[in-house]
């Protein structure tokens, strides 16, 4: 072989090389933008929250007595003001942000503010994880800057930090980020993050089939950590109040004000100024919405022990979305930052089944103009909208939760 061809036979390895290195150089550059990005998106929704919530709006009713006396470390009244509705434990995990606001500025806007910012950041960085995640393969670029867009600049965590709850943000960051960490084999991650989760809000209970099927024979691993705390928040709570904690079940399951957007809407009447839905649906509408979850779960096993097919991230990420859309679907009181969680399970979930977020990010067009300039006409209008936007998003999703594998792949044993 003479000296010009092997010169060229060693330059063209090398030159095949350069391509891959400037898209990973160029990659690193526009998720290192995205970052910063995500940040400036997360403050500037942080400070829509405007002087309302701290004189009239959910938070200075819910949630401003019980973050006051954290701050100050009035442990005992901290608990005896703790929010019926069972988003107590949200308190606790924002305090750090919570307590720089207070530092800094001082006032009770600026506490408000500063906790809100800590949850839009958990899901920020959520999305950050999934852009950046290339074990699957690199995303195409589009769906790099649509992750971002969905997770960080969603109308409904802006509306979530508007009405006065942030700490749905943080919730489906936490349940999201479960799941994944039980997929990519970190059990224990996974049950702090889900933990987390269920001392949040009580939909988190709704990540927790997911999270345990997806962390398969490490289940145990995932479970203990998720116990514990939610264990050692319960018994705080019991110990230190315990008729407020009584309280709090029962008003955690209670749904007030009816809205059309949800599947119970023609059974409610007008009581006063606002529509409710009757008693029954008010007292056990939430139940079942935990109930139908858990059967889709049993489905789930029970086909993949069935059909040997796989339990894997992508059908536990279709079974967490799945969960929080019977949750907007069939609570009474369905709020427009009910939809948060549900649209971010939902992105996760598309990005392992398509590797797009075209879906996704079409329904949270919809459901914005559905919960917006729509939600001013009539009634029927948003109800009939919602119906048809939810509803075949659930067909889809159980499809692909209960379906074969697509063509071309190998089938996979049962994994659970």
């Amino acid at each position: 072989m003479s000296a010009w061809h092997a010169d060229r036979d060693f330059a063209l390895p090398t030159a095949l090389l350069r391509p891959a290195r400037s898209s990973g150089l160029a990659r690193r550059c526009l998720l290192a933008m995205l970052s910063i990005a995500t940040v400036a998106i997360a403050a500037v929704t942080a400070w829509q929250g405007d002087a309302w919530q701290v004189r009239g709006g959910d938070y200075s009713a819910d949630y401003a007595a019980s973050t006051n006396a954290l701050l100050v470390g009035r442990i005992g009244a901290f608990f005896a003001h703790l929010p019926v509705n069972g988003a107590g434990g949200s308190i606790l995990l924002r305090a750090p942000f919570s307590e720089l606001g207070r530092l800094i500025i001082g006032d009770q806007l600026a506490i408000y503010r500063f906790g809100a910012l800590m949850c839009l950041l958990a899901l920020g960085a959520l999305g950050l994880y999934l852009a950046a995640d290339t074990r699957r393969g690199a995303l195409p670029w589009a769906a790099v800057v649509g992750v971002i867009a969905l997770l960080a600049g969603a109308p409904a965590a802006l509306e979530a930090v508007v009405f006065g709850h942030p700490e749905e943000a943080l919730g489906a960051a936490l349940c999201v980020g479960a799941v994944l960490a039980a997929d990519a084999g970190a059990p224990g991650v996974a049950g702090a993050a889900l933990g987390l989760a269920l001392v949040n809000k009580p939909w988190g209970v709704l990540a927790v089939a997911p999270v345990l099927l997806c962390a398969r024979a490490q289940w145990r691993r995932a479970l203990w950590p998720a116990a514990t705390i939610l264990g050692c928040w319960l018994l705080a709570d019991l110990l230190v109040a315990p008729s407020h904690a009584l309280l709090t079940v029962a008003g955690a399951q209670a749904s007030i004000v009816a809205h059309p957007q949800d599947v119970w809407w023609p059974l409610s009447h007008m009581d006063g100024l606002y529509p409710v839905p009757p008693a029954l649906l008010a007292d056990h509408a939430r139940t079942l919405a935990v109930l139908l979850a858990l059967v889709a779960a049993g489905a789930l096993v029970l086909r993949a022990r069935g059909a040997r097919i796989a339990i894997d991230g992508r059908r536990c990420l279709a079974l967490l979305a799945l969960g929080f859309a019977l949750r907007c679907l069939l609570d009474p009181s369905d709020h427009v930052y009910y939809e948060l969680p549900f649209v971010v399970a939902l992105g996760a979930w598309e990005l392992r089944a398509h590797r797009s977020l075209v879906i996704s990010l079409a329904t949270t067009i919809l459901l914005r103009l559905d919960f917006g300039r729509l939600g001013q006409d009539a009634a029927t209008i948003p109800y009939v909208l919602y119906l048809a936007i939810v509803l075949p998003l659930c067909a889809m999703l159980l499809a692909d939760l209960l379906g074969e594998r697509r063509r071309g792949r190998r089938r996979a044993p049962a994994a659970f």
